[in-house]
């Protein structure tokens, strides 16, 4: 009987240990509709560099809407950034973040790329932006895992997502790609 009683007491505790833990972080998967990760990104008229099947969802298991070759132009309408593995940084020293004070250790969580070394950040159940790439203030623990789903417009007026948007080209307003 006392057996059974430490057993529970133990199982109830590291069903409670796990929940804390998991309410640490942010919430995963995390949709950052409408992003555009990297800097001077912009949603306009693209141009194809690759053949790509666009699908009429998010999900690589939808039918296809339509598909595009190489030198066709579509419109950039919007994306989503899906972050599946928030990523870990590490403050190095105390500092300030968007208005997110931080001590020496604490540990932030990364989710979409902003540009310019900046990420869409969790720390505390509250969203912000850190410059996370700076090495005088963090250490990259972890990478964050996501993929980038665009949703395009082709000439004909038909609309879909793909998340290989490496096969676009006149993504970046300031000259590149």
């Amino acid at each position: 009987m006392k057996f059974v009683a430490t057993a529970s007491l133990f199982l109830l505790i590291a069903c409670f240990s796990s929940q804390i833990s998991a309410q640490d972080g942010p919430p995963v998967p995390f949709a950052d509709k409408g992003a555009c990760p990297f800097e001077c990104c912009t949603y306009r008229q693209w141009t194809v560099k690759e053949p790509t099947a666009v699908h009429i969802s998010m999900n690589d298991k939808s039918s296809i809407a339509f598909r595009v070759r190489s030198g066709d132009k579509v419109r950039g309408l919007t994306g989503t950034v899906i972050t599946e593995k928030a990523g870990i940084a590490e403050a190095i020293k105390g500092n300030v973040q968007d208005g997110v004070r931080l001590r020496s250790g604490d540990r932030i969580y990364l989710l979409t790329n902003l540009g310019e070394g900046f990420m869409k950040a969790w720390f505390k159940k509250r969203f912000f932006q850190a410059e996370a790439f700076d090495t005088s203030t963090f250490k990259i623990v972890r990478e964050p895992k996501s993929v980038w789903w665009v949703k395009v417009r082709n000439s004909k007026g038909k609309i879909g997502w793909s998340r290989e948007p490496e096969h676009f080209g006149n993504m970046d307003q300031c000259g590149g790609g």
